[in-house]
């Protein structure tokens, strides 16, 4: 991989081109085909989306076609979800899922991070957000980081707020068929009520 002549911050991470980059443990590259058939085992997997069935992909022509919207994202802001797999070890080059900082609104980065379940428990989902806000904040410095979990997905949610992240807006989940479905909005600063209605709508 590509790197810095000084790459490295007080974090140990390292980063060459914003779609190369590297944590202490994992490598992050911007998504190609070569990468469908692992995402879709990822987001196919019932123990991956039982928190949030709306994350479910059911065909692997919706995981081709999330990872051209995400090639489309690194085209036209510089950033976006990262393929994330594991750097060292005898698992090096494993998926541990997908994640970072995409710009789907002009109001807001959003950030997001989707891992194996075989994966959690390890750390890896801070890795990624803070890669993903370092680069975001040096893209974009003026943006507020934002999230949204599912009311029912504690776990996204205990992510979130590790990731520095705090609650700003609970309501109805408009894109859950669900009509009791709520949705959480997190952020790294205070939000405006236009920015809210621009990320919950």
């Amino acid at each position: 991989m590509q790197q810095l002549d000084d790459p490295s911050d007080d974090d140990g991470q390292a980063f060459g081109p914003l779609h190369d980059g590297r944590t202490t443990r994992l490598s992050l590259r911007r998504p190609t085909g070569d990468d469908v058939a692992d995402l879709f085992r990822m987001y196919s997997d019932s123990h991956f989306w039982q928190d949030d069935p709306l994350l479910r992909h059911t065909s692997i022509a919706q995981t081709e076609s999330q990872v051209e919207r995400s090639a489309l994202g690194w085209q036209l802001h510089g950033l976006g979800p990262w393929v994330v797999r594991t750097l060292i070890g005898s698992s090096a080059g494993d998926l541990v899922g997908m994640g970072g900082c995409s710009l789907p609104s002009p109001a807001a980065w959003n950030l997001a991070f989707s891992l194996r379940p075989e994966m959690w428990g390890q750390g890896y989902a801070q890795e990624v957000a803070a890669a993903a806000r370092r680069c975001a904040r040096t893209l974009r410095p003026g943006l507020p980081i934002t999230a949204v979990a599912a009311a029912r997905n504690e776990r996204s949610q205990r992510a979130l707020e590790r990731a520095g992240l705090s609650g700003v807006w609970r309501g109805p989940d408009t894109k859950d068929p669900d009509p009791a479905a709520e949705l959480l909005l997190y952020s790294d600063r205070p939000l405006s009520p236009e920015q809210v209605h621009v990320l919950t709508a």
